[in-house]
């Protein structure tokens, strides 16, 4: 039999079955091998790969921007957070970098929010300040015409997002709750660990007193002692001899995937919401907002929230600390006027 080979694709045999592939765009051939169908549906996947943007424009200055070593040394998933950015903005890869001005960065804000809303329309605002940025420092646009442009506000009719949870609340949910959702409210709570870092934390990260793991979105270390609340399920569960990779798993040691793990955590709260035994509004995140929250009214300054939450800079956690203050001084002032108690001197007391 004569081997046939075709430039890029991938041939392979299984079970006695021939397979096809083509190789840049990874679909599956499935006209008869050699046929001039076959070569011909070859041709019209080569044809089909997008070409090199040209020089000067908006997708020249992304592609560079992926190629460097500011976007390769990011975390995986900030990466694939900038990527879904550079794809939304794919139809504007043809557009001249002579032609972006801050009115332009306004209408590509303004766009992404009506189709998909204001937190996608001010990340895609970020991406872009810090990607003229990046070109500005490199001569490749002239100015950061995004760096002026202003984020969308809240509106203030809006509930806040991801709210801290109250004592009454946290009890009523764990209460509620079994497995591996109380295991990971309680690591929410007494860690602040995001939801992502959560699902993917393996059994190795708790050593009986420390869990330890790495922030998915910056790569930094966390190392925390263990609270006791949280330590007696992380011990009750090892003692059960749970076989499975991770800390938080399914009744059958299967970790939970992120969309799984929403979709039975949201379950659970909307049950008891409808209730009304919680408030509304309760997230996952909003137990990293509770951590910060609790550490911050404890007097705790900005650097230690930083190094139990992993956030990177203090502008991020500085709220948390601010509103502690508002709340001691107000307890301070309401305390000031308070009226004083008369004391009646013993000896004016008749006898």
């Amino acid at each position: 039999m004569v081997e046939i080979k075709v430039s890029g694709v991938k041939i392979y045999r299984s079970r006695g079955k021939l397979y096809a592939y083509h190789r840049a765009t990874g679909k599956r051939i499935r006209q008869p091998f050699g046929s001039a169908a076959f070569l011909s549906e070859v041709e019209r996947l080569n044809h089909s790969l997008p070409s090199d943007p040209l020089p000067g424009t908006l997708g020249s200055l992304i592609a560079a921007y992926r190629r460097s070593p500011e976007f390769l040394e990011l975390a995986p998933r900030t990466r694939s957070d900038y990527q879904k950015v550079f794809d939304y903005l794919k139809p504007l890869d043809g557009d001249a970098l002579i032609q972006i001005t801050s009115a332009y960065v306004i209408d590509v804000r303004d766009a992404a929010f009506s189709a998909h809303k204001r937190r996608f329309a001010n990340y895609t605002l970020s991406v872009l300040r810090l990607l003229l940025k990046w070109g500005a420092v490199r001569d490749l646009v002239e100015t950061n015409q995004a760096a002026a442009v202003p984020k969308i506000r809240r509106p203030r009719s809006m509930p806040p997002a991801n709210r801290p949870w109250t004592d009454a609340e946290y009890e009523t949910v764990t209460d509620a709750a079994s497995g591996g959702i109380k295991i990971a409210i309680a690591l929410g709570r007494f860690t602040g660990i995001p939801e992502g870092d959560m699902v993917r934390l393996p059994r190795s990260a708790y050593d009986g007193q420390w869990i330890s793991w790495r922030r998915g979105k910056t790569g930094n270390p966390i190392d925390l002692p263990a609270h006791p609340d949280l330590k007696a399920l992380l011990d009750d569960r090892q003692a059960a001899s749970i076989e499975a990779m991770t800390i938080v798993a399914g009744v059958k040691g299967s970790p939970y995937t992120e969309n799984g793990f929403r979709t039975m955590f949201f379950r659970l709260i909307q049950s008891l919401e409808k209730r009304g035994l919680i408030g509304p509004d309760l997230t996952f995140q909003g137990l990293r907002t509770t951590a910060a929250t609790a550490l911050a009214e404890a007097g705790c300054s900005t650097q230690t929230i930083m190094a139990v939450t992993g956030h990177t800079t203090e502008a991020m956690v500085s709220h948390y600390t601010r509103q502690a203050s508002r709340k001691g001084q107000a307890v301070a002032a309401v305390a000031k006027l308070r009226p004083r108690v008369k004391v009646s001197n013993a000896r004016d007391k008749s006898v």
